[in-house]
């Protein structure tokens, strides 16, 4: 039963919620003309913004295995692991990547076009401009200023800027010079020109291809110079990278801009020079193989010109053509040994190479690994490409512009950890190399006495033919080497391909959205002004309604007292067919149904406040309660500010405060009134201590003498919570009628009565609502009825 009447109260508070709404309708017709307003407005003149999107994927490895397994190739596909999507998508979020392609449109660069007002800014202008600014990056440029281009003829123009915080920048160190400066231009120059100053210098081409001279005139065209580091940020912010799904390895991209073509070519040049990058990267290891390669044929292709030219001389000169049998053998000797210390030659250099590299860079990416050498050290070629991938990763944490990335601390630690253990692994190397190149020296020296027995003319021979041998191999070994690297550089492509790229067909405007920007305005057209109505409820500390005084005491009220429109406070006797004058009626007929078992003679009506109509209650109540034949006597008891005199247009010089100082009878303060059956006795003048005489009894003798002569006794007190009068009068009272007033009682003066009484045990009384809007009521469609 209880959640039946819950939800009853509950549909009945939706439907009371309803019609309070229905009373702000002009508020919500405000409300909906000016959001629709605000819409239009925000369709027709916000910049249309559009976002463009491209698709890439990974490359299938489709290489051949002869490739794959050559040693240099196994060195220099170290990078080409499984690739990780996430660290894709970071490196893809590149700060550097997007300054790269800001530099490749040449963007440092804004060209406008149009007039600037309340509702509407200039477009950016990216092809078919009708002029170029070249700009001499050598020379600082004022940012943030706009320069004003007005074209006189093919040949001049007039150029004007003013700007009064503009800052001074140098495109090549990337960093202001000075802010906060005052720019000033208005002159007239010609085309192709060179326009210097010492805080500017560029130069002005017309294109003649978008040069209309009646366009021209209507449209106002500006340009401004840009910090290259914020411009990047804010293209970075407009940058979106994600999975095209969970599982997928396919990554999106996604950009936008107010220019279509803009951001169509923006995107599509960001993914190629990503892919650029990405290929660069992996033939990193071939271009450093490959100029590692070249500095030794350099110095050897010397050394084997200048043998061959000696021993080919030699041979002409003493006509020897070929060596003996021993001489052959002594030579064949000899080259083995020369061999091996040609590839401890090689080894030593190369890591001479590394100690060198270690002590003259900091970056580590040009560092070759032993392979590209043809040093066979597993060992040392694990190492260097360890630190390889650890400056790989540094690099991509850098170029997302993370310096203060928590791990770049780990990864650097680690990077000089690596590199002391190749240096260590070196020189533990370079000791070995020294002991057994003595060895090969004293096989050498011991097959040299050997050589020596040979005649004189083969002897020389033989020193130059080894000579030359070796010389000659390691010239082979090193073009060998050095096609293999070209070849694997040749064989390398980007780990990703596009898929999608960003097409002018896909283009879609994400602003403004039109369909749910009206959507919006009509919601708010709702929820503004049910908004301010929730608020004014939540914070209005007064009584605006029946549920509320019903929630204050916990039950229902027992009347209605409808607004008075009329002049006079008489309603009952001027205006006996009217709403309110039937409001008293049914507040008459609700007493006499209560006191039917035990008729109570005494009513006090009182309020929490002054000015919530208890004295036009009880007028109008007595009056009502007369009219059907009941003989009724009013008592003003506000002895504070008595009023009712007034209403009964009585004289107040002679009246109750007379009686209570003995000087007056209870005979000479009733007054008989224009209302049959209705008697009405006056406050008379105010006393300075009513609330004392009233406490000592001096009213006992006089209300049990009206019980005896009247039906029923009216007694209009002081509020209840002002003044102690009423307090003090309830002991004469069968039933009190407490009287809150609409949008006027004050909520914590009522319920402070409310207390009062409850602290008392006062239970003989109820509520009457006065000044109700008939119309607001649940009864406003009957307001004709009583219009005749």
């Amino acid at each position: 039963m209880t959640n039946t009447n819950d939800t009853q109260s509950e549909a009945f508070n939706v439907k009371e919620f309803i019609t309070e709404a229905a009373s702000y309708k002009y508020l919500y017709i405000a409300s909906f003309f000016v959001c629709i307003l605000i819409a239009f407005l925000v369709n027709k003149f916000s910049p249309t913004v559009f976002e463009v999107n491209s698709v890439i994927g990974p490359v299938e490895d489709k290489r051949s295995s002869m490739l794959g397994s050559n040693d240099l190739f196994s060195g220099l596909g170290a990078l080409a692991e499984s690739r990780n999507v996430e660290n894709d998508i970071n490196s893809l979020n590149s700060f550097s990547l997007v300054a790269t392609t800001i530099r490749n449109l040449n963007l440092e660069i804004g060209y406008f076009s149009g007039k600037s007002n309340l509702f509407q800014k200039p477009s950016q202008v990216y092809l078919g401009n009708p002029y170029t600014v070249s700009i001499d990056k050598s020379h600082i440029q004022p940012i943030n200023t706009k320069f004003h281009i007005d074209i006189l003829d093919e040949q001049s123009y007039r150029l004007t800027a003013s700007e009064d915080e503009a800052a001074y920048y140098n495109y090549i160190d990337n960093a202001i010079v000075s802010d906060k400066n005052r720019v000033n231009i208005d002159t007239i120059c010609r085309f192709n020109e060179t326009i210097s100053s010492y805080n500017f210098q560029f130069s002005v081409a017309l294109n003649k291809d978008f040069y209309n001279p009646a366009s021209t005139e209507e449209s106002d065209y500006f340009f401004e110079f840009y910090h290259l580091d914020y411009l990047t940020k804010s293209y970075l912010k407009r940058l979106k990278v994600e999975p095209v799904s969970i599982r997928s390895s396919l990554i999106s991209i996604f950009f936008n801009g107010e220019n279509k073509r803009l951001t169509i070519d923006f995107l599509n040049s960001y993914i190629q020079a990503y892919l650029d990058e990405n290929l660069a990267k992996k033939n990193k290891i071939a271009v450093n193989t490959i100029n590692f390669i070249d500095s030794q044929i350099s110095e050897i292709t010397d050394d084997l010109t200048q043998s061959e030219s000696e021993l080919r001389d030699y041979r002409s000169a003493h006509q020897v053509t070929d060596l003996s049998y021993q001489g052959q053998q002594a030579l064949a000797q000899l080259n083995q040994i020369e061999n091996e210390r040609s590839t401890l030659q090689v080894q030593e250099r190369y890591y001479n190479y590394i100690l060198d590299y270690f002590e003259k860079n900091q970056d580590m990416a040009g560092l070759a690994p032993p392979s590209a050498a043809n040093v066979m050290d597993p060992i040392m070629n694990s190492l260097v490409l360890e630190l390889l991938a650890l400056n790989a990763e540094r690099s991509t944490i850098l170029s997302n512009n993370a310096e203060k990335n928590l791990f770049l601390g780990q990864i650097e630690n680690k990077i000089r950890l690596q590199k002391q253990a190749i240096i260590e692994n070196v020189k533990n190397n370079l000791n070995t190399l020294n002991l057994t190149q003595n060895e090969l020296d004293y096989r050498e020296s011991k097959l040299s006495g050997e050589i020596s027995r040979l005649p004189r003319t083969e002897l020389n021979m033989v020193s130059m033919q080894r000579k030359f041998n070796l010389t000659d191999a390691i010239y082979t070994f090193l073009l060998e080497k050095q096609s293999e690297a070209a070849i694997a550089m040749a064989s390398n492509y980007p780990d990703y391909e596009i898929l999608e790229p960003a097409r002018d067909v896909t283009a879609a405007i994400i602003s403004p959205r039109t369909s749910l920007n009206w959507l919006i305005a009509l919601f708010m057209a709702l929820m503004i002004p049910t908004i301010y109505i929730i608020l004014r409820n939540f914070f209005n500390e007064k009584i605006s309604s029946v549920r509320d005084v019903e929630h204050l005491i916990g039950q229902p009220v027992m009347n209605l007292i409808y607004t008075n429109y009329y002049k006079t406070e008489s309603v009952v006797k001027d205006y006996p067919g009217s709403s309110i004058a039937e409001s008293f009626r049914n507040l008459r007929s609700s007493l006499f149904l209560k006191f039917r078992s035990m008729p109570q003679k005494v009513i006090m009506i009182t309020s929490s406040q002054p000015q919530d109509g208890k004295s036009f209650v009880s007028s109008n109540l007595a009056a009502s309660i007369a009219s059907v034949g009941h003989r009724t006597v009013l008592l003003d008891c506000d002895l504070r500010r008595p009023t009712l005199h007034e209403k009964m247009k009585i004289v107040n010089s002679v009246g109750l405060s007379n009686y209570m100082v003995n000087n007056a009878a209870s005979k000479d303060i009733i007054k008989k009134t224009e209302i049959e059956n209705l008697w009405f006795i006056p406050a008379g003048p105010i006393l300075p201590n009513s609330s004392e005489l009233i406490e000592a009894g001096v009213l006992d003798n006089l209300i049990e003498e009206l019980k005896h002569q009247f039906d029923y006794v009216i007694i209009d007190s002081t509020p209840a919570g002002l003044v102690a009068d009423a307090t003090l009068m309830i002991k004469y009272a069968d039933y009190i009628l407490l009287v809150c007033r609409n949008d006027y009682t004050r909520k914590d003066v009522f319920n402070d009565v409310l207390n009062l009484f409850r602290t008392n045990d006062i239970t003989d009384y109820d509520i009457v609502f006065n000044d109700l809007d008939l119309k607001k009521s649940r009864y406003g469609r009957y307001d004709n009825y009583y219009k005749q």
